[in-house]
């Protein structure tokens, strides 16, 4: 295994020896990178349809009750359910994304949405915050749509692609569990929610999230603004060079004669005694101790870190450590190292450190040895491309390799280069644009992390690519509009890429400036556009989520032959009145 593979392994087990309430944070760390208001959701609702069919039931339509009026408008109640829905979903993703780290989020999606608190202080269930969340998206998408009207700012072709992917996502769905989207729509959303009433909200949903990200990708900043946020912000900014490893503080729980773990009378597996663990700790604090010492005294400490690592790590990591590339962190971004709430960042940060102190420093399951090598504010330009990834196929006559991966074979690969080709040839014999290239992206790029972008990251910086691809992409030559194909030999992602080099960018720490003095900017200009939206619940939103909600919330509504709910009419006369909600969850 080479360094940058054991290093990548290093870091896939970052988690391990985690308190849960550092497991907590770092799953609320990345709920907060990933979340999204539920009005920007596209697919998440063909992600988490297997799970969602035959729970919803829609026996109860009300499909002519004002639901809310917004900005004047009157909205029905299929358009709430809509946007109840994908609050719904959200919730379950954030529940699934809890789950991977064994944390409760306190949602059941087993449960009625109405038969669970969200704030039993507040008397709140979940079908209550969910009409709340639905009901606050509806105001954001009206404002920004009215905003993009007055700029004169229409769906994008990337926008009308997102909702035919959207569609033929739920066209899959169809298929795969013998539905028409008719029966679809009446199963997942129930409450009135047609092909009509979805794709008209879709639609909405995505100018107003598309609009969103036009405008904050308008902000722009002078160079002095970016220097004073820097002077504000060194830390986050600045990356640091460091050498690390960790001294197993756990103890082991206790075995019998043949290696197994040992039963108590009741049959429960017996673990270390506190003064076990803390005895482990002990141990592991004065070999940290002694470790230290040992790297102090050398006149190159540098040499001597590389040198002691092998003999203070636990056996199973010896191997590693004996690559002097493996204890190396180069260049790490501040911000990345306070965003994993990392033990060293504050000592990494502190104003008066310098080239070879060092220490170590306690963690949750032992110590943590490190060397202080470097701090700078990195210069170096980034690029921004698009690619493709055309995964190689795999069967089960192909080996495994090391970490578990099938290993494609050469007539896979090279299927995987043919395809590419074509795809390239392709884009070639079309408009060949960088807009080509990114719908070519969506279309076909087998790569989760961008192909909902046409395949575009931007700010990449060098190192962070594999070998082949980062030699590319930074080659000195390298201009607007290049294309090559490049093979990837990384585990479990063999095949190969189509690469569209795009431009050359400003240093990575000015684009976290960027990035950071947007959102901020962006919050107070969408908080000013929505605040002019008036919005307000009316009495038929006691029946939004009803279908998905056991609860007293006023009798369900007998079944309606009502004409399906049309575009909402301009009306100010909507009841206002807030909807009748359980105080209580229903046993």
């Amino acid at each position: 295994m080479s360094a940058s593979d054991k290093k990548q392994q290093r870091k896939s087990d970052s988690t391990a020896g985690l308190t849960q309430r550092e497991l907590k944070e770092r799953a609320e760390a990345q709920a907060a990178k990933q979340k999204k208001t539920a009005y920007t959701v596209v697919g998440v609702v063909c992600a988490v349809a297997a799970a969602a069919l035959l729970v919803w039931n829609s026996n109860f339509w009300v499909k002519t009750a004002t639901a809310a009026t917004v900005d004047g408008t009157d909205y029905k109640v299929p358009d709430l359910q809509y946007y109840y829905v994908q609050a719904r979903n959200n919730q379950y993703s954030m529940y699934q994304m809890y789950s991977a780290y064994g944390i409760s989020t306190g949602y059941d999606p087993s449960k009625g949405d109405g038969e669970q608190w969200y704030s039993e202080a507040d008397g709140k269930t979940y079908a209550d915050y969910f009409r709340e969340t639905g009901l606050d998206s509806l105001k954001q998408v009206a404002a920004l749509c009215k905003a993009a009207a007055a700029e004169g700012y229409t769906l994008s072709e990337d926008g009308q692609s997102q909702i035919d992917d959207t569609f033929a996502q739920i066209d899959k769905v169809c298929a795969q569990n013998g539905l028409t989207r008719s029966s679809y729509f009446a199963q997942v959303y129930g409450n009135g929610v047609t092909e009509k009433v979805f794709a008209r909200n879709l639609e909405k949903a995505v100018l107003a999230s598309e609009y969103e990200q036009y405008h904050q990708n308008s902000l722009s900043y002078p160079d002095e603004e970016l220097q004073a946020y820097y002077n504000e912000n060194p830390n986050d900014l600045d990356s640091y060079t460091y050498r690390s490893f960790q001294i197993d503080g756990t103890a082991a729980d206790p075995t019998d004669a043949n290696g197994d773990p040992v039963k108590d009378a009741d049959g429960n597996t017996v673990t270390a005694t506190d003064e076990e663990k803390q005895a482990a700790m002990d141990a592991a604090k004065a070999s940290a101790d002694a470790a230290v010492a040992e790297i102090r005294a050398a006149s190159d400490r540098e040499a001597a870190f590389i040198a002691a690592a092998p003999n203070y790590v636990a056996e199973s990591a010896k191997e590693n450590y004996a690559d002097a590339g493996y204890s190396l962190n180069e260049k790490v971004q501040g911000s990345v190292l306070t965003q994993n709430a990392s033990a060293i960042a504050g000592w990494l940060m502190d104003p008066a450190r310098k080239s070879g102190d060092v220490t170590a420093l306690e963690t949750s399951n032992g110590y943590t040895v490190v060397l202080f090598l470097d701090r700078t504010l990195v210069q170096d330009p980034t690029v921004d491309i698009r690619h493709i990834l055309i995964k190689a196929e795999t069967s089960d006559a192909d080996t495994t390799d090391d970490k578990g991966s099938k290993v494609p074979s050469q007539e896979e690969m090279d299927a995987a280069k043919a395809k590419a080709q074509s795809l390239l040839d392709e884009w070639k014999a079309g408009e060949a644009t960088e807009e080509s290239f990114g719908k070519l992206a969506r279309e076909n790029s087998e790569d989760p992390g961008s192909v909902s972008k046409g395949g575009e990251y931007t700010f990449v910086r060098q190192g962070q690519m594999f070998d082949a691809f980062d030699q590319w992409i930074f080659d000195p030559a390298r201009k607007s509009g290049d294309v090559e194909l490049i093979e990837n030999t990384q585990s479990g992602q063999q095949g190969w890429h189509i690469v569209y080099f795009e431009k050359t960018e400003e240093p990575y720490w000015k684009s976290l400036a960027i990035s950071a003095k947007q959102s901020a900017d962006q919050a107070e200009w969408l908080t000013g556009i929505t605040d002019d939206v008036e919005a307000a619940a009316a009495d038929g939103m006691k029946y939004v989520g009803q279908a998905n909600t056991i609860s007293d919330a006023g009798e369900a509504p007998a079944e309606s032959g009502a004409a399906e709910s049309e575009a909402p009419a301009e009306s100010g006369a909507a009841e206002s009145a807030a909807p009748e909600v359980s105080k209580s969850p229903a046993a």
